[in-house]
């Protein structure tokens, strides 16, 4: 049966007339809003519920099945007009209705705010009006036409999504989603998820029945276009939203009273809010709850469990949940002292935890009851990212690296590159060529980096050349090369530079055990030097904070007071922090062999994967260009020599300009887990 087409030919008929058995009736706790809809509008709309009462100031609000618009024009006057309606919906007849009043309604309430859109709701990527215009201009003839048509289709699925991920505060929806054919179902839920941002909220009112809906009933098609059919079991319906990935779902109103009972089954009106949680790696900091009760015990959409009066260890992320959403049941315990982060085994049920870990500050070893945990073996990561069906390309390059010259004057532990006093450096010709595609590209970011870019004989020179085309200049430093370089630290201040200095650690043991011993006091000398200049006051000086034992870093915001106060009390200052995971490339995986733990250190960041990331990865947006001109997508792949394979080098690159490599595949590696660890780190700083 086409189930599209029918309910498609339904609802047509009820734009142009008004059909009463499409509807259930409906009471509305702000009826003063309908005031300013016109009566055509009023009367061809069709819902069980009302959404529209859980709507806040000022959100994107997205609904689904948005018919005459009622509910759009409802939800205008609620967001206001720093808030943003969008109705999709599939039905021409019924956008026209929509859209005939939109510049008359925006006049009555002083601010234009909605707006309209074709798609199917089970796939909000697809741009329909787009498709008719392609249709219309490319009539499907043959079957390389259809070819030809399937690739415009993942091109806009692809390129030009109607609603991007992450894009809507609240997505709502009356009365809708049942007339969504069965074997689309499951993307629905999945388009509603993704379209929303980390903690969006999905209102949803819809019919749902207290038994399985018969196959005699679903091949109605009178019932399908009166919301019966299409009707998932009510506790179906909830844990369709579960599957999909939400983390909070609850019944906000559920009628008692069925609609209409068919064959001695219940067809009812229910409204519930599904809230997306956000996604992250699970990281033990020592935070417990204890579950206030009323019942033994509970469990949450992730499979933990409490038990009443116990205290439960839990992750950061569940602690943050559990705060904002079930607030009232939970009594929450944070230790008094900060503890370094350590992978949480959130596979367990229930970990209890000592009072001696919240209230000592140190680590115990965990405690359980009747389970165990099985740590995930290692995969490569091109397995992960096939697990998870993505496929990493470059997109529009906002950032041109350069690296000038593996010279440098220490010879760092943790160097991905090897780094030393008789490193290569970038020769004339390359170099001439850098600065003829940073012209012709004018307006990017350059990021100098080496080695110790200080070292290189033309530095000067070459940011004096490309300075005017560029929008901004960072110059990664270790702060001991620029000792005794007055002049270059005064040329840079003039040239308004961004400094980025690499700064491990406050304990000066461990920065010279990494560095090189009276490293650490150099850099204070450095960091004087730049203060003097007015970086690190009225001129940006940013330090970049790696780990300094095998150990993943913390976020900035926990390090920011530790290093402001350290650094205050010595007459220091600086803008911010950036941090960043040790990469296994190198010296520094030479250090993890000599050790016996790279292995080890491999599994920490395997563990700590968090996909939430990979939307925001430095080389999605980034060239990185080495010494002899090579090609890479980051600084850590010309570690390991993993090129670009077209263009090859700088000069094919300025022949071809840099628009040729977006889309291009970027070349991934197990290193690449090290960028997605935790919070996600790169070169600038913390991804999420």
């Amino acid at each position: 049966m086409a189930v599209e087409s029918i309910v498609l030919e339904t609802y047509k008929g009820a734009a142009r007339s008004k059909e009463v058995k499409l509807c259930c009736p409906v009471s509305y706790t702000r009826p003063e809003l309908l005031k300013i809809i016109p009566s055509e509008i009023l009367e061809r709309d069709y819902g069980c519920g009302d959404p529209t009462q859980y709507v806040r100031e000022g959100e994107v609000v997205l609904d689904l099945g948005s018919g005459s618009g009622k509910h759009c024009y409802m939800i205008a006057q609620i967001i206001g007009p720093k808030g943003k309606i969008i109705g999709v919906d599939f039905n021409d007849e019924m956008l026209a209705l929509a859209r005939k009043y939109q510049q008359e309604i925006a006049k009555k309430i002083g601010y234009l705010n909605t707006e309209f859109r074709k798609a199917r709701i089970q796939n909000l990527k697809l741009d329909l009006e787009k498709v008719d215009k392609y249709l219309l201009e490319n009539p499907i003839k043959t079957f390389e036409d259809f070819i030809k048509f399937e690739e415009f289709i993942k091109y806009l699925e692809e390129n030009e999504p109607l609603i991007p991920d992450n894009s809507i505060d609240t997505v709502v929806s009356n009365c809708v989603l049942n007339l969504v054919r069965d074997e689309d179902k499951e993307r629905l839920f999945k388009e509603i998820y993704r379209v929303l941002k980390p903690e969006g909220r999905a209102v949803i009112s819809d019919i749902v029945s207290d038994e399985d809906v018969p196959e005699h009933l679903k091949k109605d098609p009178e019932l399908w276009s009166g919301c019966i059919s299409g009707a998932l079991r009510e506790d179906k319906f909830l844990e369709a939203f579960l599957k999909a990935g939400f983390i909070s779902i609850k019944i906000l109103k559920y009628e008692e009273k069925p609609w209409q009972v068919i064959d001695g089954i219940e067809f009812r009106s229910i409204t519930i809010e599904a809230v997306k949680g956000k996604k992250g790696a699970c990281i033990d900091k020592g935070h417990t709850v204890i579950f206030k009760g009323p019942f033994i015990r509970v469990e949450d959409s992730e499979g933990h469990l409490f038990e009443l009066g116990k205290r439960v260890a839990v992750c950061e992320r569940t602690f943050e949940n559990l705060k904002k959403y079930a607030y009232d049941f939970f009594i929450f315990i944070e230790p008094v002292k900060k503890l370094s982060p350590r992978p949480f085994p959130c596979g367990e049920k229930i970990i209890y935890r000592s009072p001696g870990v919240t209230k000592g500050g140190k680590w115990e070893t965990h405690s359980t009851k009747n389970t165990c945990c099985v740590q995930e073996e290692f995969k490569p990561f091109s397995e992960k990212l096939k697990e998870l069906v993505i496929i990493l390309t470059k997109r529009d390059i906002e950032i041109i690296q350069v690296n000038v010259g593996y010279r440098c004057n220490e010879r760092c532990l943790h160097c991905h590159l090897s780094a030393g006093p008789k490193g290569q450096l970038m020769n004339d010709r390359v170099l001439s060529a850098v600065i003829e595609l940073i012209k012709k590209h004018s307006g990017k970011t350059l990021d100098i980096t080496g080695g110790a870019p200080e070292l290189h004989p033309q530095i000067v020179d070459f940011i004096n050349e490309v300075k005017p085309y560029t929008r901004e200049i960072l110059f990664r430093t270790n702060f001991s090369a620029l000792l005794n370089k007055e002049n270059l630290i005064d040329f840079l201040a003039k040239k308004k530079v961004i400094i980025i200095g690499s700064f491990p650690s406050l304990e000066e043991h461990k920065t010279d055990f990494f560095r090189g011993n009276g490293f650490f006091k150099k850099a204070f000398l450095a960091l004087q030097k730049l203060n003097e200049a007015g970086f690190g006051k009225t001129l940006p000086l940013y330090l970049m904070i790696n780990p300094v034992e095998l150990s993943l870093t913390r976020k900035e915001e926990e390090l920011r007071d530790e290093f402001i106060n350290f650094f205050e009390e010595k007459g220091l200052s600086f803008t911010d922090l950036l941090v960043l995971n040790n990469f296994p490339l190198g010296r520094f995986k030479r250090y993890l062999q000599k050790q016996g733990k790279l292995k080890e250190y491999y599994q920490l960041l395997y563990s700590n994967f968090n996909p939430e990331t990979l939307n925001k990865i430095m080389c999605l947006k980034l060239i990185n260009i080495s010494p002899e001109g090579s090609l890479y997508d980051c600084d850590f792949n010309q570690a390991l020599k993993l090129k670009i394979k077209t263009p090859k080098n700088v000069f094919e690159l300025l022949e071809v300009g840099l628009n040729s490599l977006e889309g291009k595949p970027i070349q991934t590696g197990d290193h690449c887990y090290a960028c997605t660890a935790l919070y996600g780190t790169g070169c600038f700083g913390s991804l999420t």
